[in-house]
C-alpha cells in the first residue's frame, strides 16, 4: 500500500491523502481543495479511483469532493454526526474558508465506528474521535492511521468552532493512546506533517 500526499491549494492547506493499492486501485481521504488537480494526479498515475473517505465534515476538507465523485463514480462516506456538513455552508463553515460558490455533497453514505469500509480487500476501521466536530473520525488501515483534524504533530484540532468541545477531543485522545499500548501507527493528520502514534504519546502535551 502507498500513502500518496496532495496539498490542493485552499487557504487553509488541508492535506488530502491518497491509498494505492497493488491492483492501481485508490482510495482518498479528505479532498479538501482543487478538484482538478486531484483529477490530474489520478489520471497521471493510472489509479482508479473507488471510495472518498472524509474525516469530518469542514468545507475545506470536502471542497472538491462533489466534482471528483461525479468524475469518477467514488463512493463518499462520512460519520453520520457531521453528515449534515455536506449539504450545508452553514454547518461546514464553508463561507469563512472559501470565497468559491459552495458545492454540496448530496450523494454519501453514512459511517459509525462499528464499521468497516472495505477498500479491495483491505479494511478501513473507523475510530470515532470527536472533539473538533461531532463526527470527527480517525481511519486505520494497516499501520497506517488519518487522523483528520484530531491529532496534529505536537498539537491537537481547535475546539472553539461551532461543535467543538475540549473535554470530547481529550477523551479522544485518551482513546487513540490505548490504541498506542499495542501498536504503532504512522500518524497522517490533517495539515501540516506526519508523525507516529509513538511520538505523540511521548512528546504530545495534550496526550499525556
Amino acid at each position: 500500500m502507498v500513502v500518496h500526499k496532495l496539498t490542493l491549494g485552499t487557504q487553509f492547506q488541508a492535506n488530502c491523502y491518497v491509498l494505492e493499492n497493488d491492483k492501481k486501485e485508490a482510495l482518498a481521504i479528505d479532498i479538501g481543495g482543487d478538484s482538478s488537480e486531484f483529477l490530474k494526479f489520478i489520471e497521471k498515475n493510472n489509479l482508479r479511483l473507488t471510495k472518498i473517505i472524509l474525516t469530518h465534515g469542514h468545507y475545506d476538507h470536502f471542497r472538491g469532493v462533489a466534482d471528483v465523485a461525479d468524475a469518477t463514480n467514488a463512493e463518499v462516506f462520512i460519520h453520520k454526526d457531521d453528515a449534515a456538513m455536506l449539504t450545508s455552508a452553514e454547518k461546514s463553515l464553508a463561507f469563512q474558508i472559501s470565497n468559491e460558490v459552495f458545492s454540496p455533497v448530496g450523494k454519501y453514505t453514512v459511517v459509525t465506528e462499528d464499521d468497516i469500509i472495505d477498500f479491495s480487500g483491505e479494511p478501513v476501521r473507523i475510530v470515532h474521535t470527536p472533539g473538533h466536530t461531532p463526527g470527527c473520525v480517525c481511519y486505520i488501515c494497516g499501520d497506517n492511521m488519518f487522523s483528520g483534524d484530531t491529532l496534529f504533530r505536537m498539537s491537537i484540532g481547535r475546539t472553539d468552532l461551532p461543535g467543538g468541545d475540549y473535554s470530547q477531543i481529550i477523551n479522544s485522545l485518551k482513546k487513540l493512546k490505548a490504541l498506542g499500548k499495542d501498536a504503532d501507527y504512522h500518524v497522517y493528520p490533517g495539515h501540516e506533517g506526519s508523525t507516529s502514534l509513538k511520538f505523540e504519546i511521548n512528546n504530545n502535551p495534550y496526550m499525556r
